[in-house]
């Protein structure tokens, strides 16, 4: 018998055979899954949690270009070119540690003047910076480029770019920039009798004094090279008088004067006990205006101060001519 002839008489049978395999297997599935769903619900929770998959915790982040921005995008090695806080932190030195007069000294400028009080606030140094320019600073000022941290009485602290470096009175800082002269031996001076000084003299330099002139008990005239040659050289007058912040009622009410007698200041009228209340009618209850009447006192034709002398208001006049 041909299979063509086989396959169309037993057609049927065929197709039944067919169906009942199908069959078979479909419910071979459908056993199986339910077995295995059985046996997961018959399962204790904790064996069931370890057999689903965590999915990961969904995050509702902001996008940030940020990390693109912090980042060179043709460097791989440098990384973030904005360093964190901590590195940032780490990158500063920490200056409290360190010993304020193990620091270098400062490269360029000098003090000239420094005018020292028990209230940091009330504490100023001169600085003579490049180009022989004098500024008068007080703590956390700026001199120069370098930030004011401390005024003791004999020298300034500054810090600039995280460095501390310091100034002592009268001294250059660095040399500027030139070679210290090396010693040459030099012959023994006989010694020089030394005049014993008088009662009532003058401290006050020569070429100063000579072009200086009292009108009256209040009023008097000075040359105006003489008034810069005392702005140059401003330790005459501090190494002969010194000027303490008076307090009233918590507040300061003025500059309680300590003259020395012959000194320069005696010779403008002052003395030992005036409270200066005022120079050129910038009141000198404030640290700042003090300041401020320092730096005018330079380029003012006349100096007009207001003192109190024993409970009574005092002017005195000078003319710079």
């Amino acid at each position: 018998m041909s299979p063509d002839a086989f396959v169309k008489r037993g057609f049927i049978f065929i197709l039944g055979g067919m169906v009942a395999v199908s069959a078979y297997y479909q419910a071979s599935g459908v056993s199986h899954l339910i077995a295995h769903q059985i046996a997961r619900d018959g399962a204790p929770p904790a064996a069931r949690a370890t057999a689903l998959v965590e999915e990961p915790p969904s995050e509702d982040r902001s996008p940030s270009a940020a990390p693109i921005l912090e980042r060179n995008p043709f460097d791989s090695i440098t990384g973030p070119l904005v360093p964190r806080p901590s590195e940032a932190l780490a990158g500063q030195a920490d200056l409290s540690s360190l010993d304020p007069y193990l620091a270098p000294p400062c490269d360029t400028g000098r003090v000239v003047l420094i005018a020292v009080s028990e209230d940091p606030e009330w504490s100023f140094a001169a600085v003579e910076a490049e180009g022989g320019r004098t500024a008068l600073g007080r703590r956390g000022g700026q001199i120069a480029g370098r930030k004011v941290e401390h005024i003791a009485w004999d020298r300034v602290w500054m810090t600039s770019g995280g460095a501390r470096c310091q100034m002592q009175l009268g001294k250059k800082g660095g040399n500027d920039g030139k070679k210290a002269p090396e010693s040459q031996p030099r012959a023994p001076e006989p010694p020089r009798e030394r005049p014993s000084r008088a009662s009532g003299r003058s401290d006050v330099p020569p070429e100063i004094a000579s072009r200086m002139k009292r009108v009256s008990e209040t009023e008097f005239d000075i040359d105006r090279s003489a008034a810069a040659k005392i702005f140059e050289n401003p330790e005459i007058v501090t190494n002969t008088s010194a000027a303490i912040p008076e307090m009233r009622d918590n507040q300061v009410v003025g500059l309680k004067m300590m003259v020395k007698p012959g000194s320069l200041l005696e010779s403008f009228g002052l003395q030992t006990g005036d409270l200066v209340k005022s120079i050129n009618s910038i009141d000198l209850t404030d640290p700042q205006k003090a300041m401020m009447a320092y730096t005018r006192m330079q380029s003012d034709k006349s100096l007009s101060v207001v003192v109190e002398r024993n409970g009574r208001p005092v002017r005195l006049k000078v003319n710079i001519r």
